[in-house]
């Protein structure tokens, strides 16, 4: 396991969300990141991920709704292509 890799995609996603509006909770372990939906409607924010070719799992899968996880398992490439989807959605977030 490369865990320079995935701190630094733990660290990218950090910022990108927290900077987009987003509420995170820094991970304890390795692979997964935890943000917090904003307020509103989580379906139209995952389905603008989606849209976008941006995949998370909803948090309504483990019993904790107001959030979605991320996997930093993900490839470089996949992290950077998904920063600009997060900041995109700014504009619904704020």
């Amino acid at each position: 396991i490369d865990q320079a890799a995935l701190a630094r995609r733990r660290d990218l996603l950090l910022t990108t969300l927290s900077t987009s509006g987003f509420e995170t909770l820094r991970p304890e372990g390795t692979f997964y990141l935890w943000a917090g939906w904003p307020n509103g409607d989580p379906d139209r924010f995952w389905n603008a991920l989606a849209d976008r070719d941006v995949f998370v799992m909803p948090g309504t899968l483990m019993n904790v709704p107001g959030y979605f996880r991320i996997s930093l398992t993900a490839s470089d490439a996949m992290v950077a292509r998904a920063l600009p989807a997060f900041a995109e959605l700014e504009h619904l977030v704020r």
